[in-house]
């Protein structure tokens, strides 16, 4: 029997690039003896409100233009289904975010996370980004979190209870330092074997990975 590789994913939920990566990831990795270890991870309070403010970066205007841009050339290459929120309105939410108690996306992550051991977390995960990409919701409302979690059939008012939690607080803070430990430099981030894969574009390459190391289990079983 050949050994099932695992594969750490990180992403965030807010996030043109991880919702077009994870997409393809699924296809890409299909079939495939893994186990896929998912990391919805949040930006903290104490960083800032931007994906770059994670990694300490800064992203001109010029650049988040050509983001947008790019990401939905690769979702029309691709066909994946994606509607991105007018600037005037994605400007809106910055403000809304900035005024959170609590980090950007940290309690969708922690959603994920209470969720976990239900065997729906999966659905939840990838209704969250459908939120966010096809329904233009904001995942960062508990009152979106709540109908998400109801509409994949876990009790959204037990899985708002949750994320107040410490174990669900816990869970996040952990998937967060482990992808620092990682050093992945951002997101979507793939490690297999502790080779790390960031961006979309890198998914086939994690897939290679995946199918090299399934040929040298083989190999090693036969011996």
């Amino acid at each position: 029997m050949s050994q099932r590789i695992k594969v750490y994913s990180y992403s965030i939920y807010h996030s043109s690039n991880s919702y077009i990566g994870i997409a393809l990831a699924e296809k890409a990795l299909q079939g495939l003896p893994i186990d896929i270890e998912r990391r919805p991870i949040y930006i903290p309070k104490e960083r800032g409100i931007k994906v770059a403010d994670l990694q300490g970066r800064s992203e001109s205007a010029l650049l988040s233009s050509y983001h947008k841009e790019d990401c939905l050339r690769w979702a029309k290459k691709y066909g994946i289904e994606i509607r991105l929120k007018e600037y005037e309105e994605f400007g809106r939410w910055v403000k809304r975010w900035e005024k959170m108690k609590f980090g950007r996306e940290e309690l969708p992550a922690r959603a994920y996370y209470a969720a976990c051991g239900t065997g729906k977390e999966h659905l939840l995960d990838a209704a969250f980004f459908r939120a966010t990409y096809i329904d233009l919701l904001d995942v960062n409302d508990e009152s979106v979190i709540r109908k998400v979690a109801n509409d994949v059939g876990l009790n959204g008012d037990r899985i708002l209870e949750l994320i107040y939690g410490e174990a669900a607080k816990q869970a996040a803070v952990a998937a967060l330092a482990e992808y620092e430990q990682f050093g992945c430099p951002g997101v979507p981030n793939w490690v297999v074997e502790g080779e790390r894969f960031w961006g979309k574009d890198r998914v086939d390459w994690v897939a290679e990975k995946v199918k090299q190391l399934c040929n040298i289990a083989v190999t090693q079983t036969v011996q």
